[in-house]
């Protein structure tokens, strides 16, 4: 089965929730884990605040939610976007959204590069391309991130990019994940999550601000998910959002729903 349908099947198997954060415990179709590291007990009113569910945007209403927090970010800063066809379905895409309660508070769209194209292709195809030529490499994107930082936690924000890292990394093999990002946002990733600078500062016609492109190599990824990874206890000293993701036994869990899916 090649990508485009395991793609498709996967939008339609993954009409329901992917994880659930909620009282110290992570739920996957109905299965709970012991009590987990990925809070502790001392912090159970907080972790009450930060309860959230991560679902795939697979069907209009999901689409519907995810598009309207990206208009209203982007809106709110100035960005141009597209109303009305925010997030197309496709093969070549996946869109995960982070709820809480009944409310999107952040969305995130994963890119495939299946030959079709990456929308950072428009300024920064050549550099993309370097990545391409690399042997064994495999280059996605992460794009149209919006958060409510009013509603948002970074255990919230960790979560969301820890599944979409699952999706390219774990799922399907990708081992370089891009993103375009304001300028004024590049050391925040840098610092927050590894990312490194690989295309310069260019003006992105699509939200009319500037962009710089930035690359993770998911291998570091994966390696801070392995040593911080639900430690939120160590965040003080890992001035990253590694220790907020997923402990790496919850992790194995929602692979192993994944891929029986």
């Amino acid at each position: 089965m090649g990508i485009f349908e395991k793609l498709r099947l996967g939008s339609r198997q993954w009409a329901k929730t992917i994880a659930e954060v909620e009282s110290s415990r992570l739920k996957n179709a109905g299965l709970t884990t012991p009590q987990s590291s990925f809070v502790s007990d001392a912090a159970a009113a907080t972790v009450r605040r930060d309860a959230f569910k991560i679902r795939l945007a697979h069907d209009e209403a999901r689409t519907r939610d995810a598009r309207f927090l990206v208009e209203k970010r982007y809106g709110e800063k100035g960005y141009a976007i597209a109303r009305g066809n925010g997030h197309p379905v496709c093969p070549e895409r996946i869109t995960l959204a982070t709820y809480k309660d009944e409310d999107v508070v952040g969305t995130l769209t994963v890119g495939f590069d299946t030959g079709a194209g990456l929308f950072a292709d428009e300024l920064y195809k050549a550099e993309v391309d370097v990545f391409r030529q690399h042997p064994g490499s495999l280059v996605c994107e992460f794009t149209k991130l919006a958060i409510d930082t009013k509603r948002a936690s970074k255990r919230m924000m960790a979560g969301l990019f820890h599944i979409a890292f699952l999706y390219a990394h774990r799922l399907w093999g990708y081992t370089d994940i891009l993103i375009e990002v304001n300028p004024s946002h590049v050391s925040f990733y840098q610092r927050m999550l590894g990312f490194e600078v690989c295309g310069e500062e260019r003006m992105c016609v699509r939200v009319g601000a500037p962009a710089v492109l930035l690359r993770l190599d998911a291998d570091l990824a994966r390696r801070m998910i392995r040593e911080f990874g639900g430690q939120a206890n160590l965040s003080r000293q890992e001035k990253t959002l590694y220790p907020y993701f997923l402990p790496p036994e919850e992790e194995e869990e929602i692979i192993k729903r994944l891929m029986q899916s």
